[in-house]
């Protein structure tokens, strides 16, 4: 298979995953990027791991981040929906479900762990973005070792420190154990401490384990994929913080450790499997809730299920 990342600088070997690095790849001109694949991707992966979104426009409007329903449709007609609206489609775990995403994730990751001494991921996974001209991806963290590959489209993307006030212990705990699903708390002053950066075909980033983010796409409609890996240490910093998060919102209690060594955190290592184990984990976790279903038609792309029910 030819090489998918140009070749990284050697600052930025050094400092993968303490600092955000830039990187290049070649997959802006690959078919599985075209609209015939991609409407294909959509029709072929059920909506319990693509997810379709709105947002507002603009401001920091949480209350906007609603679901919508895509049943019955072609994978053109959603993706003539995006062109139109303000709409996002998360496709995720395409290793699962396609061979030949699962042959280039293998591939990305080869050439990360050639490229990088160390870095020796036990799991990765890849995902596709398909985002509406102006939409935007509100302030938030992910879970896992996190990556952005731009294919089609621009878009800026705002980086912000992985400590407080940027990122508080109790907003992280409760991203990691699904009581909430990725927002965290935002205050526009935080924007002065951003590390801002474009993103045009053939750009990646990586950036800080559980470093705060949002997005603004330019006026045209984007393509990115994302990749998520997770070692031995980002397992350790999870374990750490479910642990946490147990303590503290489950049980009043507030941990005064973020070790990811010693007998403290080997005890959270057991609280977070004994609560798994119990089921617990799904009495607590977010739910999704449909309001809109997806119609190519309408002006904004979508129409509210009850409109849409009462049709």
């Amino acid at each position: 298979m030819p090489s998918i990342i140009e070749p990284l600088a050697q600052d930025d070997v050094e400092n993968w995953g303490k600092r955000a690095v830039h990187l290049h790849h070649k997959l802006e001109d690959n078919p599985l990027f075209s609209d015939t694949s991609l409407a294909g991707l959509i029709e072929r992966i059920p909506q319990s791991v693509s997810p379709i979104n709105t947002m507002a426009a603009e401001g920091h409007r949480l209350e906007s981040w609603s679901y919508c329903d895509r049943t019955g449709l072609t994978g053109m007609q959603v993706l003539d929906a995006i062109k139109r609206g303000r709409l996002w489609i998360n496709m995720q775990k395409l290793e699962q479900t396609d061979a030949r995403f699962a042959a280039l994730l293998e591939g990305m990751f080869d050439e990360l762990r050639a490229a990088v001494p160390g870095f020796a991921p036990f799991r990765t996974s890849l995902g596709l973005l398909i985002s509406s001209p102006g939409a935007q991806v509100f302030y938030h963290a992910d879970v896992p070792g996190q990556s952005l590959w731009q294919v089609r489209g621009k878009k800026r993307i705002y980086l912000y420190p992985a400590n407080p006030p940027f990122l508080k212990a109790p907003d992280l705990e409760n991203v990691i154990r699904g009581v909430t699903e990725e927002e965290i708390e935002y205050n526009p002053a935080f924007d002065e401490y951003a590390k801002v950066v474009d993103l045009e075909p053939g750009d990646a980033l990586h950036w800080p384990l559980n470093g705060p983010h949002r997005v603004e796409n330019a006026d045209c409609l984007n393509i990115s994929l994302t990749t998520e890996h997770w070692t031995w240490e980002t397992r350790r910093h999870f374990a750490m913080n479910y642990g946490n998060g147990v303590l503290r919102r489950e049980l009043g209690w507030t941990p005064r450790s973020r070790a990811t060594r010693g007998a403290a955190f080997w005890a959270k290592v057991g609280l977070t499997a004994a609560w798994r184990a119990a089921g617990l984990q799904d009495k607590s976790a977010f739910k999704r809730v449909m309001r809109y279903r997806v119609d190519p038609a309408a002006a904004e792309g979508i129409v509210p299920l009850n409109t849409a029910a009462a049709e």
